[in-house]
Order: structure tokens, then sequence, then C-alpha cells
């Protein structure tokens, strides 16, 4: 057991500390369930693990007008690739995201939440996030409900 810590130290010791990077963003989101609706700006703030966006965590505050809820997520992009669109001067990358996490809202409690963002572009420092589909499910009476993120735009520090 002492072989397999020192040695797992030591890899850590190795490993380069800039693959971390933390980023954060705003958007504005709408969601709709048997209970409740609302629309708002989200803004959130999270780190990714690796220099690439392979696996992110955020958290995220909804304010509609003043204080809707907070989620925690974690996301991932499983794959990039380089495109030329008409949105963009230069040429940036098409990476679509997939984001689960949990949601407390002021009004109905705790629910599970999933996002697919399937027009999802970035670059060296910014990620662009269009209709992007939401999933939620109540967590005591598992009601589904549904939203979009309209846009969401983040900086990568």
């Amino acid at each position: 057991m002492k072989k397999f810590v020192l040695i797992l130290l030591i890899a850590l010791s190795l490993s380069p500390l800039y693959a971390f990077s933390f980023y954060y963003g705003a958007g504005g989101i709408g969601e709709a369930s048997v209970d409740d609706h609302y629309a708002g700006l989200s803004m959130d703030i999270g780190f990714s693990v690796f220099d690439e966006p392979y696996l992110m965590v955020d958290g995220e505050i909804v304010l509609s007008p003043l204080f809707e809820g907070v989620s925690i997520n974690v996301s991932t992009s499983p794959f990039s690739v380089v495109t030329d669109t008409f949105l963009f001067a230069n040429p940036v990358l098409y990476s679509p995201k997939i984001q689960i996490g949990a949601e407390y809202m002021m009004d109905s409690g705790w629910r599970y939440r999933a996002e697919l963002a399937l027009i999802n572009f970035r670059d060296t420092k910014f990620a662009y996030e269009f209709l992007t589909s939401v999933i939620i499910v109540d967590m005591l009476d598992y009601d589904i409900g549904y939203g979009v993120r309209l846009m969401k735009f983040t900086y990568f520090i």
C-alpha cells in the first residue's frame, strides 16, 4: 500500500499543474414543469479538470428577477471538430456538450437536470452555446419538465 501511495504521489507531482482551467459564463434560460415555470439570467463559475473541456464542474445561479435557484453540474464535450462557419471570422471547434446535475429552485425544491448542447462552438478562450435543450426531473414525485437555454457565453481563464 505504501508503494502505491508513493507511486501516486510521484505521478501527481510530475503531472502539469496548468491542466486545470477556470471559467465563468452567463446566459439566458427558461424552464417549465408541472409545478412552476421561470425564465432568467444564469451565471456560472467552474473549473475544467483538463486543459480541454473533457470534464468540467460548475455551479450556477439563476436570477429572475432577484434569485430563482442554484445548481451544480458536471459536463463533458466528448469530441471536437474544426469547422468554418459564417458566425465566426476564424475557424472554431464544434464541440457538442452533455451536462448532468442537480438544482435547487426556491419554489419547487430539488430536481435532477440534464442538458444537451448540440450547437456549441469554442475557440481558445471562449465557448458559445445556442438553443440547448434541458430536461428536469423532480426528486420527490418524478414529474418531468423541460427547458431551453437560449444562449450561453463562457470565458476560460
